[in-house]
């Protein structure tokens, strides 16, 4: 069905998963642009890069991705190419270029929890707890008890003959 097809989200149609250490890296790079760790921001923006071009099938979540990883990418090539450049990337950085690369990540960061909220919003518990089938009743128990609390197990019918 194509229609169902459409509707469910990316990872319900893979069958994949985005891994944990995206998000946490997603939410690193402005704690590390922010605390004046420009350049460490460089491991969890290629965590992110890696991981959702490896594991997303959601575009927005890739264009989002790559627009962090242009924007590190240019402030780092703009501290590393300059020759009058600060001995830090953290006190060479733009505030205007910091509040870009902060601002993407939070893009990412919205994609993926819209995501998230997105594959619950589509499966079955979602709506009440009702799956589309009813829930299959098991037959009564029979109210003999157990050989092992001492109780008798009910005998076969004796025949006739």
């Amino acid at each position: 069905m194509a229609t169902s097809l459409i509707l469910q989200p990316a990872d319900k149609r893979r069958g994949l998963r985005l891994p944990r250490y995206v998000l946490i890296s997603a939410w690193a790079v402005p704690v590390l642009i922010v605390g004046q760790f420009a350049l460490l921001a460089v491991v969890p923006v290629g965590l992110v890069m890696y991981g959702v071009w490896r594991h997303s099938g959601l575009p927005a979540l890739r264009w989002s991705a790559a627009l962090l990883t242009g924007l590190y990418a240019s402030s780092l090539a703009i501290w590393a190419l300059r020759p009058d450049g600060a001995q830090s990337l953290s006190k060479d950085l733009s505030p205007v270029l910091a509040g870009l690369i902060v601002a993407a990540s939070l893009a990412v960061i919205t994609v993926m929890h819209l995501r998230r909220k997105l594959s619950r919003a589509h499966s079955p518990e979602s709506r009440g707890g009702f799956s589309p089938q009813p829930p299959e009743r098991s037959a009564p128990r029979s109210r003999s008890t157990s050989p092992a609390r001492g109780g008798s197990r009910p005998s076969a019918p004796a025949a006739h003959g």
